[in-house]
């Protein structure tokens, strides 16, 4: 019997591998998210008298967050698609510098005020060990585990989406379309604060070029990895907490 042509109702194998790889990690993310945003409107309470985990939740969120979408993307990894090569490796990482480069213009000009931030020496004041593993978690999260679970949803699931809704799966990897850079350039840009929109969309317009460019992941979550330790350098070094 001659095989029956593929239809909407009958989904290509690997859909669902697609989906555990590419998708469910940022779920599992974002939903750490969501507990961090419960936990400071209901638990927090920032007075000397209050316990660590209330005056900072995230302090306690972070690190499990780390934990778990490590070993979620650990438990995945068969299913991404992240083949190396040195050259399109080393674009992505000149990238990186590039795109934060622009994206701290506004913070090195002092045209965004030093509001909040991550300051666990605040929290931790007579505890300097745990101020250096929170430090620690906090580099692994921003280095490791923000660039795989975004850069795998925005140019291994989402923009392949765009241009084919049925079976993104088929679509190879860097394939673009005007319609996949505006939708996952935008989306990035919302995903963070107002004053960073302008960063934002330059550093997801560059991310586009690189993946389309290279037809690869792992030159865009290099991307992604270097920009977010130079942020994360700057954030410390030159205290700028409210970068992070």
């Amino acid at each position: 019997m001659p095989p029956t042509p593929m239809s909407r109702e009958d989904p290509p194998e690997g859909d669902a591998l697609l989906y555990r790889a590419y998708v469910y990690p940022l779920v599992l993310f974002l939903g750490f998210n969501l507990l961090l945003f419960v936990a400071q409107a209901v638990l927090q309470w920032d007075h000397p008298a209050a316990p660590w985990w209330r005056r900072a939740p995230e302090m306690a969120v972070y690190p499990l967050q780390t934990l778990a979408c490590a070993a979620y993307l650990w438990s995945v990894r068969r299913g991404m698609a992240l083949a190396w090569a040195l050259r399109p490796c080393l674009l992505g990482a000149a990238a990186g510098v590039l795109g934060i480069g622009l994206w701290l213009i506004p913070y090195a000009a002092g045209l965004i005020p030093a509001e909040g931030g991550f300051l666990p020496a605040r929290i931790f004041p007579d505890a300097p060990a745990v101020v250096v593993i929170q430090y620690i978690f906090r580099f692994a999260r921003a280095v490791l585990i923000v660039p795989l679970v975004e850069e795998l949803f925005w140019r291994g699931f989402l923009m392949r989406w765009c241009i084919d809704r049925d079976f993104p799966q088929s679509v190879p990897i860097g394939r673009g379309s005007w319609l996949a850079y505006a939708v996952t350039t935008a989306a990035f840009m919302l995903a963070h604060n107002p004053a960073d929109y302008a960063g934002a969309f330059l550093y997801g317009s560059i991310a586009y070029f690189v993946t389309v460019r290279t037809r690869a992941l792992l030159p865009v979550i290099i991307m992604h990895a270097v920009a977010n330790l130079i942020m994360g350098i700057c954030a410390v070094g030159c205290n700028l907490p409210q970068l992070w």
